[in-house]
């Protein structure tokens, strides 16, 4: 079997648009693993760098924790990491909107578990449901799936964008409130609980390009 026919179609006859968009996907996962050795520096020393990098919420909690009753700038804090929280969002919607399904099928090496197909029925019905759920602290529901599914469904951008927004603004919301009750003392437990979720999610992340890997060489 030549590689052509493993590559997917929207690859085939790819368009400029298309390369843009593939190039911009790359970049993001290059992007997302490259801050992980550093999160821990970045969060401590360099916290509104790191709230701009990547919006993180135990950012948000930092910078409440250290400016109790600065409600103006912990409201530019939770605005400017929501935004950057939800920064590469259009890109996977655009993927879903113009590779529609087949870009899900080759992420999973061409067939997505039941699991999956389950929850992309759930999603393609419930846009706005499952972006709230997506943004409950440590859910597994990644909202870059549902800007996906979104795409999919010829969703309206905007809606789905504002949907994102709004509710990586109560998320953030919720992690100031975390910073200005508790301070720092919540902190450190938290940072714990994200350390683990970072390594399931990795875990997770190559068990998916293994198998992807184990169901192409017995194809071939």
């Amino acid at each position: 079997m030549n590689s052509s026919s493993e590559m997917p179609s929207f690859l085939k006859n790819a368009t400029r648009l298309d390369w843009a968009l593939y190039a911009g996907l790359i970049a993001v996962g290059i992007y997302g693993f490259a801050i992980i050795p550093f999160r821990a520096t970045l969060l401590l020393n360099h916290t509104m760098v790191y709230t701009v990098l990547t919006g993180s919420s135990l950012s948000v909690l930092s910078h409440a924790a250290s400016n109790p009753g600065r409600w103006p700038y912990l409201g530019g804090v939770v605005l400017l990491a929501a935004a950057s929280s939800i920064k590469f969002l259009p890109l996977f919607f655009l993927i879903g909107k113009r590779w529609g399904r087949e870009f899900l099928d080759s992420s999973f090496g061409g067939r997505p578990p039941l699991w999956f197909r389950k929850l992309e029925r759930f999603i393609h019905n419930h846009i706005g449901i499952s972006m709230a759920l997506a943004y409950v602290p440590f859910s597994p529901i990644a909202p870059t799936i549902i800007a996906v599914v979104g795409g999919i469904a010829r969703a309206r951008g905007w809606a789905v964008m504002g949907f994102a927004f709004v509710f990586a603004v109560a998320l953030k919301s919720f992690y100031a409130y975390l910073g200005i009750t508790f301070g720092t003392q919540v902190q450190s437990t938290l940072m714990v609980i994200d350390r683990y979720v970072t390594w399931i999610t990795l875990g997770l992340v190559a068990y998916m390009f293994a198998a992807i890997y184990y169901k192409q060489n017995k194809k071939k």
